[in-house]
């Protein structure tokens, strides 16, 4: 028997579950009794199989019949895992609950299962019970620090991080926080963005041990705290202190440049670990590619490719570099590259190739290439075999139906929501407000609202509040406002920019200029430009030019684009030519490639019957060079959306009269 058992162990060891199921059967032919030993070896290897659970239920079946279960603990601590970790959570407490004495490692196993499901109150609740029997160990704290960490609530980390330093074990001695436990703080930390917190925790840990200096893992996450808060120099210092730099302390400090908007240091630092001989994983080479994406630098970020693709040549695209690239490539203007990535690494089976098509839409979208958008997210069902929209591709494609005004486009992504249960996502609820309040269909928007009413965010109020201020409903922007305040939902300034610009549209002068104070004085938010860009569009247009002035002169931070355009705006209303142009000479100096306002002032100039200062506009614009914005309509039919893009040319509003050149059509 000892020479089989030792044979189905190194079978185990190997992870090879095929050829250790057929030698079992053999041997089970020949009269082979296995032993708690026996059973034990098959239940470690069962994660190598192809369906555990599956074969872990005979198993267990024969050893209960044989008595291992009942008598033999290390058999039943063996089954208990493997329930745990096929997710057979039912299966586990049921064993759990049999034992007479439950040993702390079946306790931490059945802890660590409920946090791996998102089940935070049964974890906790077998943890109470382990205190109170004065069985938790600092491996036991150390699970439930980190499960809460990895399901997002910090706060639960960090305060369960404080009772455990004044805790004792068993013996009355000071538990001792692990490693483990040190990554699960910083980490909890870097989710609350509190560097106070974790630089005093940083502190504590330097005081008693030298994880942070000799534990690579240790030093990355703490590296990657500080970036988190907007403490750069703060990581690179970290990172420097740490003895052995591994290729994840590298790409923590990366990392943290990249989420503090430095790409220039990040690939400087790249540039450094390669110097060192560290190989790149994709974590890195992602954040790279990031880091190209925000310069953005069209050459550099060809150059990177070219590294990337020298470098993975012989192996399999990897999800999250390929959707990085697309991603920069979009950033930099060039989806042409990006597409082609996308074509040639669709083909691939990769883990998500769902992200692929996202990344494309994305940046055809960030391009304001609609007709390319729209094709790619059409061709998922035909051409993405395997891939399914989620609730982040919902997400990126409502907006480009509420900015092509696709309604019925809009109800048919509503209706896949439906059938795949993603309108349950805040996400794509807030999406599908915002598309149906873009196109007109607030009540169908005040529908999506009111199902969602226990899930809905700032987010979710603050579009109703636009839509019905973008279709000149003061009084519904109102009503919703005030019903948000009721149900104590916190506004944020750009809930008071679409509130604002409501009672603006609708000519609620006083009303508007009262919530611009309420919103400092009652809610604590200092304005920022687009607040006065509103509060200044709701002075002019109610021709209240000299308070608009004085207002932008008071101004604590600089007036931009977004105010004087206010102003710009506001002048055609009134045919004030005077301060139009004083508008288009700031806007000149602000954006002096952008011709959007120079064609604002020239309407203007014909209105109040100056064409020869708008011939003078214009000429000045074509010597320039400045390029025209085109227009866009759209006509949308229960076959096909017709496009017309107006070149400049006058085009009548029928349908008729649009020539075969004028008209792309959009299936």
């Amino acid at each position: 028997m000892g020479s089989q058992n030792a044979l189905i162990t190194l079978y185990a060891e190997q992870g090879k579950w095929r050829e250790l199921t057929v030698f079992y059967h053999q041997i089970r032919k020949q009269g082979f009794h296995p032993n708690s030993f026996t059973f034990s070896s098959l239940l470690k290897c069962l994660s190598s199989s192809q369906s555990p659970l599956l074969h872990a239920q005979p198993l267990h079946a024969d050893a209960a019949k044989r008595g291992f279960v009942s008598s033999d603990p290390f058999v039943t601590n063996d089954l208990l895992i493997v329930y745990s970790r096929c997710g057979s959570l039912q299966s586990a407490r049921k064993m759990f609950d049999e034992m007479p004495v439950p040993r702390p490692f079946c306790w931490n196993a059945m802890i660590s299962s409920y946090f791996r499901e998102s089940n935070c109150g049964a974890a906790r609740e077998l943890f109470d019970r382990m205190r109170k029997s004065r069985l938790a160990n600092d491996v036991t704290w150390s699970a439930v620090i980190a499960g809460y960490a990895q399901n997002g609530r910090p706060k639960d980390a960090l305060f369960l991080f404080k009772e455990m330093l004044g805790e004792c074990d068993e013996t009355g001695s000071r538990l001792s926080p692990m490693s483990h436990t040190i990554t699960s703080v910083f980490s909890a930390c870097g989710q609350l963005r509190d560097v106070i917190l974790g630089e005093q925790i940083h502190g504590h840990v330097k005081k008693t041990s030298s994880y942070v200096e000799n534990d690579a893992f240790v030093g990355s996450i703490v590296v990657d705290m500080y970036g988190k808060c907007g403490f750069e120099e703060l990581a690179r210092l970290v990172f420097y202190s740490i003895v052995d730099k591994c290729v994840v302390v590298w790409t923590a400090l990366i990392a943290s440049y990249v989420c503090n908007k430095c790409p220039s240091p990040a690939i400087e630092a790249f540039r450094d670990m390669i110097h060192e001989g560290i190989e790149p994983n994709y974590v890195t080479l992602s954040s790279l590619v990031s880091a190209c994406s925000q310069i953005p630098d069209l050459m550099l970020g060809k150059e990177i490719h070219g590294f990337i693709t020298r470098r993975r040549a012989t192996e399999a695209p990897d999800v999250f570099i390929s959707t990085s690239l697309i991603d920069m490539y979009g950033k930099c203007k060039y989806m042409v590259y990006g597409r082609q990535i996308f074509e040639k690494d669709k083909k691939y089976p990769i883990c998500n190739t769902t992200a692929l098509w996202n990344a494309t839409i994305a940046g055809y979208m960030e391009n304001n290439f609609v007709s390319d958008a729209w094709d790619v997210f059409r061709s998922i069902s035909h051409d993405g075999e395997g891939t399914n929209p989620n609730a982040v591709t919902m997400s990126i494609v409502l907006p480009l139906c509420a900015r092509s005004s696709r309604l019925l486009s809009g109800k048919e992504i509503h209706c896949y929501a439906l059938r795949n249960g993603l309108d349950q996502e805040i996400c794509v609820s807030n999406g599908l407000i915002d598309m149906y309040s873009k196109c007109g269909e607030l009540k169908l928007a005040e529908n999506q609202f009111n199902r969602m009413m226990n899930e809905n965010n700032r987010i979710s109020w603050t579009s109703m509040i636009d839509g019905y201020g973008r279709h000149g409903n003061g009084e519904g922007a109102i009503r919703f406002f005030e019903r948000m305040k009721r149900e104590e939902v916190k506004p944020d300034h750009i809930t008071f920019v679409a509130l604002i610009s409501a009672c603006s549209h609708a000519g609620l002068l006083e009303q508007g200029l009262r919530y611009f104070q309420e919103m400092t004085r009652e809610h604590g938010i200092v304005p920022v430009e687009e607040n006065y860009g509103t509060i200044v569009d709701l002075l002019a247009r109610a021709g209240r030019f000299k308070e608009a002035r004085d207002l932008i002169e008071q101004m604590p931070v600089g007036p931009g684009a977004n105010v004087w355009g206010a102003l710009l705006g506001a002048c055609r209303i009134h045919g004030n030519v005077k301060e139009a142009e004083l508008a288009a000479q700031c806007l000149r100096k602000l954006e002096p490639k952008d011709s959007g306002f120079q064609k604002s002032l020239s309407s203007i100039y014909i209105e109040a019957g100056k064409r020869e200062n708008a011939e003078d506009l214009r000429s000045q614009m074509n010597e320039m060079g400045m390029a025209k914005r085109q227009g866009f309509s759209w006509l949308e039919t229960k076959e096909e959306i017709y496009e017309s893009i107006d070149r400049d040319k006058h085009i009548p509003d029928t349908p008729e009269t649009w020539s075969t050149e004028q008209l792309e059509v959009s299936h």
